[in-house]
């Protein structure tokens, strides 16, 4: 009798026991997750465009209150990729697609958008409008004072990075003075876009680069200038008459979370989309 009653007590616990285990897991799109396992996506990468993606994730939210997004400070569109195949993030922005050897180690990538890449100017310049070789000039040393008798202060930024390569790209003329600029002595070099567009802000007289987009969500105050009489908009890079931008990808690896798609699906939904088209992006996808 004492045995029966020890069985049947054994097999009551060993039940409970199953049914833990049962409920303590369930299936999310395809994976298999523990119970509490904490609903999370990373962001990170290039600095151009992280602010859209807090704007993006904040949205995403309102829908999806149980999952965390974190969006990391600047790591460059390299550094976004290296900590990416790290399995440090979910989803790396970037301003250029993986590499063949990138790809060969399970990344996948997206082009979302194009914004345009645009001149600045600290905001008491009230200069509106410059040209090409008025920029070669700058870059070059020749011009050193805007037309106030104002010292133009430079901002450059490192050799091979996106800003400087679409630069270099935009004619013979302005790669050379891009390499001459590095001749220079005295100038600031911004290592990232957040030190960049913080730069010029601070700066009276400077004089450098950006992104239309990050320029919008960052909410920087910064005067931005027409390009041979065209000014850099959505509309102007869509129709052709502004011909400079910077492209933008989302990418995913082979770590990177189930809830990753969800992300990226909301991107591409008609919410996403008017967000990026307020914030200065083309959407290409």
């Amino acid at each position: 009798m004492n045995n029966s009653k020890h069985l049947s007590v054994s097999l009551t616990h060993g039940a409970v026991i199953l049914i833990v285990l049962t409920v303590s897991l369930f299936v999310f799109e395809g994976g298999l997750y523990a119970a509490g396992t904490a609903k999370k996506i990373r962001i990170g990468g290039t600095g151009t465009d992280l602010a859209t993606m807090k704007l993006l994730g904040e949205q995403f939210r309102k829908t999806h209150p149980d999952i965390t997004i974190t969006v990391l400070p600047s790591l460059g569109s390299s550094g976004g990729i290296k900590a990416l195949l790290g399995g440090e993030l979910d989803i790396a922005i970037s301003y250029r697609e993986p590499s063949g050897n990138e790809q060969n180690k399970g990344l996948a990538s997206i082009e979302y958008a194009k914004t345009p890449f645009v001149f600045v100017t600290h905001k008491t310049n009230r200069l509106s409008n410059i040209t090409l070789q008025e920029v070669a000039d700058i870059y070059n040393g020749k011009t050193i004072t805007w037309p106030d008798d104002t010292p133009i202060r430079l901002i450059l930024r490192p050799a091979g990075e996106a800003s400087t390569k679409i630069l270099e790209e935009m004619s013979e003329d302005m790669k050379r003075a891009v390499e001459n600029s590095f001749k220079r002595s005295g100038l600031n070099i911004a290592i990232n876009d957040q030190e960049n567009a913080g730069l010029i802000e601070r700066l009276p007289g400077s004089f450098g680069t950006g992104s239309l987009c990050q320029i919008i969500s960052e909410r920087r105050t910064l005067n931005i200038m027409s390009l041979n009489n065209v000014k850099p908009s959505v509309r102007t890079l869509a129709d052709g008459a502004y011909p400079y931008f910077k492209d933008l990808y989302i990418i995913t690896g082979p770590r990177s979370s189930p809830l990753a798609r969800q992300f990226i699906d909301f991107v591409f939904s008609p919410s996403g989309r008017s967000i990026l088209v307020k914030t200065g992006h083309l959407v290409t996808r």
